[in-house]
């Protein structure tokens, strides 16, 4: 006689369970990339305003010394 399987008795991932995980990693994934792009261009507008500012400070002290 045959016996109907269990509902909570499987083995092995079902296609929603699949696609869920797949939905995590990619999101996962997504968001890592934009935290490393915002990242980056954080740091480039940093070191852009560090540049200007020494670039300041190198002409005040080039002034500095032209008036001693």
């Amino acid at each position: 006689m045959l016996k109907r399987p269990r509902r909570g008795d499987h083995s092995g991932w079902l296609l929603p369970d699949a696609l869920l995980a797949l939905g995590i990693v990619a999101l996962t994934i997504g968001l890592a990339q934009q935290t490393l792009t915002v990242t980056q261009y954080g740091e480039r507008v940093r070191t852009a305003q560090l540049r200007q500012a020494r670039e300041r400070h190198d002409q005040a002290l080039l002034t500095w010394a032209a008036d001693q």
